[in-house]
């Protein structure tokens, strides 16, 4: 088969014709999209069309080379048609989305199909995470997250799911020249038609909390995001909003860790040891398997949970710490029981939501005030000054580069009022001899150490060794005045 071109609805005969004439695929314009996940077979292009067109024509070109992918185009079933047809369907409801114009469908010059969703090109904007995270004030932050939230209750009101709520998804465009905000859907593939209003609003905001999450948007935004949402589904029906922001929140934070940890698996995110570390333990085994046999099922593994427990609480004691504590990692819970007898108020984050379950678990059986939070050491989703101590165990003990040490020490002393706490593993020790033997990873030295707190506005006031000749040696560092509160 040929050229097939597919047009959407009230496009005009003039329209077409131009279309048409000025359709090339050779004269399409590459153009690059920071945020779009790039997938094989897919690219991104500008359709030169001249004046004829009040609008710019972006193009998406899909390629189908297997014979499953042929037999779907040609059936219509393929994911260009499904997008088509659903920008089609969210554009006749009135919905912001891209204006569809054609889909195209012809052979490749190499070999299979390719198939072509012409659209309305937006423009620049901004992904919601990005506007958020640049919102200039909390005026500005609050408009943008009504703006989504109202955006996502119009959706569930015409029986629309949207279901690929990823940030980079929703177009953020800034007022200009009198207009009003406006954010556009973008990738309308995944999206569900006829489903009950309640039932859409509670999965997008679920998923688009998570996404967020996944970004390090800030808490607050996030949770004025879902009780947005709730309060103008209820304004607009008595059978919305029946669901609960708290455990909406709660699903938000583990499908997030989820979220994360599969973009670490596909690649997407720069291979470094943070990321490496998130994959090991990420699975749904993992952690159960961590906390049994890394410290509970040998001699030497409770000989160094115990030295570990002691020390730090040896450190607590003498720095008459009382107030919140951030432990990341904070693994399968190990120290939560030790701050909490300190009279600390424990805030536990880790990347892995196996983790954060069982440090859920521990902090219930000990009675410890204790809050999880999903979240990523290099990105922490807290405010300045948040808390008395930040904690770091056997987090940075195997990172390699300086410079991503230097960026998670300085994100933990921005959230610390005075104190950070870390681990790392000493190249000078026995163990560390050893590994060189062995051709692995030995640690650092403490002038590196000294070296890579300094970059990150920290002063070390002290090593403790967990041990005689021991291998992992905790830090103790004081926020300078230029990483903390002038």
């Amino acid at each position: 088969m040929g050229r097939r071109w597919q047009w959407a609805p009230g496009l005009t005969l003039q329209w077409r014709h131009h279309l048409a004439d000025a359709f090339d695929v050779a004269a399409i314009q590459p153009v690059a999209l920071p945020h779009h996940r790039h997938t094989p077979g897919r690219a991104y292009g500008l359709l030169p069309t001249g004046p004829a067109l009040p609008f710019d024509v972006f193009v998406k070109q899909f390629l189908y080379n297997s014979r499953l992918g042929q037999l779907r185009d040609l059936c219509h079933r393929s994911g260009a048609c499904r997008e088509f047809g659903a920008a089609v369907r969210l554009h006749g409801l009135g919905l912001p989305v891209p204006r569809p114009l054609a889909l195209v469908s012809e052979p490749a010059r190499e070999r299979g199909r390719r198939c072509l969703f012409l659209m309305e090109h937006l423009g620049p904007g901004a992904t919601l995470s990005e506007a958020l995270a640049t919102a200039d004030g909390p005026d500005r932050a609050q408009t943008l997250i009504t703006a989504a939230a109202r955006l996502l209750v119009d959706l569930a009101e015409k029986g629309v799911w949207f279901r690929d709520t990823n940030t980079a998804n929703f177009h953020v465009v800034p007022e200009a020249d009198g207009r009003p905000l406006k954010i556009h859907l973008l990738d309308m593939r995944h999206t569900q038609f006829g489903v009950e209003p309640a039932t859409a609003l509670a999965g997008m905001l679920g998923s688009s909390a998570a996404f967020l999450y996944r970004d390090s948007a800030s808490p607050a935004a996030i949770e004025a995001l879902v009780e947005a949402g709730a309060a103008q589904a209820k304004a607009r029906g008595a059978s919305w909003g029946t669901f609960r922001t708290d455990d909406l929140l709660e699903q938000a934070k583990e499908s997030a860790a989820l979220l994360l940890a599969r973009e670490i698996r596909k690649g997407h995110r720069p291979p470094n040891d943070l990321d490496h570390f998130a994959e090991r333990y990420g699975g749904p085994r993992d952690a159960v398997n961590y906390r049994d046999r890394r410290f509970g099922r040998s001699r030497h593994g409770r000989k160094v949970d115990a030295a570990e427990r002691h020390l730090v609480d040896d450190l607590l004691g003498r720095l008459g710490i009382r107030g919140p504590v951030l432990d990341v990692p904070c693994g399968t819970g190990r120290f939560v029981p030790v701050f909490a007898a300190r009279g600390c108020e424990v805030l536990a984050g880790d990347v892995s939501a196996e983790m954060l379950a069982l440090a859920r678990r521990t902090a219930a059986m000990t009675g410890a005030p204790c809050r999880c939070l999903t979240l990523d050491a290099r990105r922490l989703p807290l405010p300045d000054n948040a808390v008395d101590l930040a904690f770091a165990m056997r987090l940075l003990h195997r990172v390699r580069d300086p410079a991503e040490r230097s960026a998670v020490l300085a994100e933990l002393g921005r959230v610390s009022r005075r104190w950070v706490l870390f681990s790392f593993y000493n190249r000078r020790s026995a163990r560390g001899l050893r590994d060189r033997l062995r051709g692995r990873y030995p640690g650092e030295t403490r002038a590196a150490i000294r070296r890579d707190a300094a970059a990150a506005g920290l002063r070390v006031q002290q090593f403790l060794p967990v041990g005689p000749l021991a291998r992992q040696t905790l830090v103790l560092c004081e926020v300078t005045r230029e990483s903390g509160t002038p």
